[in-house]
């Protein structure tokens, strides 16, 4: 049976969230300005590319931070202010607590407070900018013996790192070069922003994003700082060979449709590692004025090369999803299969399985899992900047031989709260997530536990 560690913190932090969330300050009708996305589109456009722009909302808003299946090219400014006038600083304090409450291993507590600190200039004749961003994180409750949370460094010590320090030179028409400590968003490479910190990574990258056409991004990865460090190791230690030193080649390019449907690709080189492929195609389907469909479809090709310093191994995983929307609500259905001969390899962030939840990915060897979800937004309900969503996702591993592992279900339920009103308060948000994992303790590793979460963030714009 599962315990309720330290009741008197976790009480404490929920009734905070609720009053916060009770107040008359928070109270808002549904005449305030639309909370999430992008701007409603306008009526030229056609029904399956309203369709995309509802679901792309709702995806902003009903962020996942464990999955990846976005892919992101180098972003530059379509703005061009001059360089000290254009100046900015953002703070964006944190505090994130975690519960991680199992039956038989080790449990895990911690609670956080730190955030960054993101300094950007404007451009010099038109063509470079410079951009710097510093995390921490720092211990309000972490006693050692339930240490792992991932806030912290281990033992746990606290950590304050730059994490980005860059240049990016403008190329025109929204193409760009960057240069240095920066961060990503590709499935298998990616910020995986779950903890107090993301993944940073020391890289030189060309590339350019759009929201329409085409967007592309390519270049070559050396090092990554990990989201409880504060130090950047190889690309190849990451992945599991110490002593190494090798580092990652990538490219990657996706192309948007006039109605948002989506085609798209990245391969990366982890040299003498291993390189994954992963691939892409997404669709919507207007049904009527306030429903739609989208549907999502992936795969991933991962295998060993060259010196195959983690070994001799090659793997797959395929996904699709379908989501529904309707108003205000949506639900989804997905399903994934893992190859049998080895679990999908994420040592850098990103798993991009649409079955990537809270806790756990469902990419394990032999794996085949299925999912069933829901959200809301209560703004139909006249309370703008409150929705929830959950999922349930069931996984079943082969029972016997190398690949074998626990079956397993996570049940989640995330509730979100963002303040939308012009006053002091916009910008922050509260999050409160709870995960039940189901595992079946017969088999070897078997493990039931219940992971709790409270994340408040908020974002300043002090220059």
């Amino acid at each position: 049976m599962t315990r309720l560690r330290y009741p008197h913190i976790k009480a404490g932090l929920v009734a905070s969230v609720g009053l916060l969330a009770a107040t008359p300050a928070c109270a808002q009708l549904t005449a305030a300005p639309a909370p999430y996305g992008p701007e409603a589109p306008p009526p030229t456009l056609g029904r399956d590319a309203q369709a995309t722009a509802t679901a792309e909302a709702q995806k902003q808003r009903d962020e996942e931070p464990n999955q990846q299946d976005a892919l992101k090219g180098l972003e530059v400014d379509k703005e061009l202010p001059d360089f000290f006038d254009g100046a900015s600083l953002v703070f964006k304090p944190r505090t994130y607590y975690l519960d991680r409450d199992r039956d038989t291993k080790q449990d895990n507590v911690g609670w956080a407070l730190g955030g960054a600190l993101e300094f950007k200039t404007g451009w010099a004749a038109n063509i470079f900018q410079v951009a710097a961003t510093v995390y921490t994180s720092q211990i309000l409750h972490g006693p050692s013996k339930y240490d792992g949370t991932l806030l912290f460094q281990p033992g746990p010590e606290p950590f304050t790192v730059v994490g980005e320090a860059n240049i990016t030179a403008r190329l025109g028409d929204g193409h760009g070069i960057r240069v240095g400590r920066q961060s990503f968003d590709l499935p298998w490479l990616a910020r995986h922003d779950i903890r107090m910190a993301p993944n940073t990574f020391e890289a030189a990258v060309i590339g350019k994003q759009s929201t329409k056409g085409f967007a592309y991004i390519a270049g070559y990865v050396d090092t990554i700082k990990r989201k409880n460090e504060d130090h950047f190791i190889s690309m190849s230690e990451a992945a599991g060979a110490p002593g190494t030193d090798k580092g990652l080649a990538l490219v990657g390019a996706q192309y948007t449709f006039k109605d948002g449907s989506v085609l798209g690709f990245t391969n990366q080189t982890s040299i003498d590692v291993m390189n994954t492929l992963f691939g892409k195609a997404e669709k919507s389907f207007a049904l009527s004025d306030d429903t739609s469909i989208r549907v999502y479809v992936q795969y991933t090709d991962q295998r060993s090369i060259g010196d195959e310093l983690i070994g001799d191994f090659k793997t797959h995983l395929f996904a699709v999803k379908g989501e529904l929307f309707w108003k205000n609500a949506s639900i989804r259905l997905a399903a994934s299969t893992a190859g049998k001969e080895k679990g999908l390899q994420s040592p850098f962030g990103g798993p991009p399985n649409y079955l990537s939840i809270i806790v756990d990915n469902f990419d394990r060897a032999g794996e085949d899992a299925f999912m069933v979800g829901a959200s809301y937004d209560f703004k139909g309900v006249g309370v703008n900047g409150l929705s929830m969503f959950g999922n349930i996702a069931t996984g079943n591993t082969p029972d016997s031989g190398p690949s074998a592992s626990p079956d397993e279900t996570e049940y989640d339920l995330t509730v979100d709260y963002k303040f939308m009103r012009e006053n002091w308060l916009k910008g922050l948000s509260l999050r409160m997530r709870g995960a039940w994992i189901d595992q079946d303790e017969s088999e070897p590793g078997g493990d039931d536990f219940f992971d709790f979460r409270v994340i408040v963030n908020w974002t300043l714009k002090l220059i």
